[in-house]
């Protein structure tokens, strides 16, 4: 899943197009397609979730994806031809890796990055709270891209996402993939994406939605991305 190296460009000169040219829209929300390499420029459309990419060249950029206080996509910018349309893409809205998509509401499609199932384990084991003994249960599923784990505190339950090769970019946009909430408006049905709080040492902080009460995105020791959530019914 790791994103391959390509060679990027300050000129207009168009590239061979290669396999390592193929992108995909990992958004859930579409990449925007701009009639100039600038984020301030006229949208053209939205290329929806998941739709392939090839691009004709890539050029170097400053610019990045405002998220919040202390927090930014960067990337580039990547021309392409998309259903008889030319413009640009700024690759924090793409991935090299082909997503599975899947279906959760009427026209709602998510990317399914976590590949096939390697096994699955449980863990139980006793801790205290408060000088009183608790059982935690831990599943731990392991897939080709991701480490899965549930655990169960009675009250309340976590889980986390270990994404084995992918950049802060994608890991953000997986951010309502796991756990769909789905927004039901006479305009259409519309996944919700966790409102971004503050970004606090290592961790880029969310609000939760329904029973969700906090999300986060936290880079480890081993540099690797863990989206972590807490629900409590």
């Amino acid at each position: 899943m790791k994103s391959a190296g390509l060679e990027t460009t300050t000129d207009n000169s168009s590239k061979e197009k290669s396999d390592k040219n193929t992108f995909f829209v990992i958004n859930v929300f579409g990449a925007q397609l701009y009639d100039k390499p600038a984020l301030d420029s006229k949208l053209i459309k939205r290329i929806t979730v998941g739709d392939k990419i090839v691009a004709e060249h890539i050029l170097e950029t400053k610019q990045s994806i405002h998220i919040g206080e202390g927090f930014r996509l960067h990337g580039h910018f990547i021309k392409v031809k998309h259903q008889g349309c030319s413009g640009f893409i700024h690759s924090s809205d793409l991935t090299t890796f082909r997503p599975q998509l899947e279906q959760v509401y009427d026209s709602v499609f998510i990317p399914d990055f976590k590949g096939k199932l390697i096994h699955k384990t449980t863990d139980k084991r006793i801790e205290n709270f408060n000088n009183k003994p608790f059982e935690i249960e831990e599943d731990i599923t392991t897939y080709e891209h991701i480490v899965h784990t549930y655990t169960d505190f009675n009250d309340c339950f976590e889980n986390t996402y270990l994404y084995k090769d992918m950049r802060l970019h994608e890991v953000y946009h997986q951010l309502p993939v796991h756990n769909p909430k789905i927004d039901i408006t006479s305009k259409g049905n519309f996944i919700l994406m966790p409102k971004f709080i503050e970004k606090k040492d290592n961790q880029y902080l969310f609000k939760g939605v329904g029973i969700t009460r906090s999300v986060a995105i936290s880079k480890n020791k081993d540099g690797l991305f863990l989206i972590s959530s807490l629900d409590c019914p």
